[in-house]
């Protein structure tokens, strides 16, 4: 018979062999936890970072956002990183892994930061001109396109505040939409004013001297040379005066010295080129003599001008009319003979039938002068300013340029009844203003500058808004040969 002992240090046998069925060194596996995660708010296509514990690194863990399951998950030591899929919304991030689902917290789906357009300006605008846009989430490195009722315009630059686009040539007054990537965004509505006038210009044949002269159609808003209109033949020219366009009776006359013969004084000629009916002529201005005389104005079919002779004692100056084709020669006003008058800057009044002009006399008084060109009668009134360059519209008014000395210009508009400056428009800084025009259909003076290095520019003045553009001249097409620009509407 067995003792008591013995029974039970069989059973503590039996106990400590139940006990070693498990291996005493395996580690029990430990559950992945999310300590945080950030943002908590993202797009489609942000990435999203789980600060955890217990990652096993070579495991595979799926992150499901509100469902969505992502595509792109990689697991770091103490990390997992996932990309919110493009079709998300707004819920519960979930991450499976074997057979469990950690749910994590809540993400909100954000939109993409929408373009927008808090303002733009201008509102009415040319064809050419500059339209700024000032919004919020501009991406200067996303391409914008800017259409102008369907047509696109030139996106000129893009900062983070402003998109600048140049409205097109054939933009007409609508809608304006600005697309990017996937998106279109109406920005409003603006108005384009039709430019209905042309712009032309006097351009050299190289070698030709003042010979032979072409008129060309430019581009009015760059000056660019475009297409030939005629050319000017002036077979006995000696030098170039002067080239201006009439607009009353579209017409572009070049006046130019002449000689008839070996030993004679050189007088003044003019060649003329009538658009409306390609008619192409020209006469004798004045006759041989020191000072010779100028175009005043054309209107209808009507040239006024001063003539000169020599009458055997004195130098005569008059004031005629003649039809374009030199018919129907009238003196109309005969000058003191002791009176040199300067002429530089004329026009015509039609409402009431006035010749207008400004003029010095003898000792260098500015004078502004009107002759009815019925009744004959010559008024003159004495003012204070000279100009270098006059231009009148079809309305009637009179804007000059006038020097501040040095390089500084004025642009002024001048009183028709007195010749007294109304009002200031505007400063140009240029070495000389050769020509000023006016466009009647857009509102706005154009002026053809000159700088010291000879360069040309094409100066354009709203005077709607006061803005102003002044844009060089393309060497390349010889602009810098250009004896003057003229409108025609």
């Amino acid at each position: 018979m067995k003792s008591f002992f013995t029974y039970f240090t069989m059973i503590l046998i039996l106990i400590g062999c139940s006990n070693n069925d498990e291996n005493p060194t395996q580690e029990t596996l430990k559950n992945l936890v999310v300590i945080s995660y950030s943002p908590t708010s993202a797009m489609a296509g942000d990435e999203i970072t789980f600060i955890v514990q217990n990652i096993i690194v070579s495991k595979e863990y799926t992150i499901l956002f509100n469902g969505i399951a992502s595509e792109a998950v990689q697991n770091f030591q103490t990390e997992i990183k996932a990309i919110v899929p493009s079709n998300a919304t707004t819920g519960e991030i979930v991450i499976k892994y074997d057979d469990k689902n950690l749910n994590v917290g809540t993400l909100e789906i954000t939109e993409e930061p929408t373009l927008l357009i808090t303002s733009f300006s201008p509102t009415t605008a040319f064809t050419g001109d500059e339209v700024t846009f000032v919004g919020e989430n501009i991406d200067p490195a996303i391409t914008y396109a800017v259409f102008f009722n369907g047509i696109e315009g030139e996106t000129a630059s893009v900062t983070e505040n402003e998109i600048v686009a140049i409205v097109p040539q054939g933009a007409t007054s609508g809608e304006i939409e600005i697309t990017y990537e996937d998106t279109t965004l109406n920005v409003g509505t603006i108005e384009i004013i039709a430019e209905l006038d042309k712009l032309y210009g006097y351009l050299p044949i190289d070698g030709a001297g003042c010979e032979v002269l072409k008129i060309h159609n430019l581009d009015i808003n760059t000056g660019e040379l475009l297409e030939e209109i005629a050319m000017l033949y002036n077979q006995s020219c000696y030098s170039e005066l002067s080239s201006n366009f009439f607009r009353e009776a579209n017409v572009f006359v070049h006046t130019f010295t002449t000689r008839y013969g070996q030993g004679l004084p050189y007088g003044k000629a003019c060649s003329i080129v009538n658009l409306t009916t390609g008619a192409n002529g020209g006469w004798t201005l004045s006759d041989g003599a020191i000072y010779d005389g100028s175009i005043l104005a054309a209107t209808n079919n009507k040239i006024f001008y001063m003539y000169r002779y020599y009458d055997g004692i004195d130098d005569i100056y008059e004031i005629r009319s003649s039809n374009l084709n030199h018919s129907n020669v009238t003196t109309l006003y005969e000058f003191p003979t002791n009176f040199i008058y300067d002429i530089k800057n004329s026009g015509f009044l039609p409402s009431t039938n006035e010749l207008v002009f400004f003029t010095t006399n003898e000792t260098g008084q500015p004078i502004f002068m009107k002759l009815n060109v019925e009744t004959s009668a010559l008024t003159s009134y004495n003012i204070s300013e000279t100009y270098s360059s006059i231009f009148i519209t079809k309305t009637e008014r009179i804007f000059g340029i006038k020097s501040l000395g040095g390089d500084e210009h004025e642009i002024v508009e001048i009183d028709k009844s007195t010749g007294n400056i109304l009002s200031s428009l505007a400063t140009i800084s240029a070495q000389t203003v050769e020509k000023i025009d006016y466009s009647l259909s857009s509102n706005r003076i154009f002026a053809l500058l000159r700088d010291t290095n000879y360069d040309q520019y094409l100066y354009t003045l709203n005077l709607d808004g006061g803005t102003s553009t002044n844009t060089q001249l393309d060497e390349q097409n010889n602009h810098k040969d250009f004896y003057g620009i003229y409108l025609n509407d």
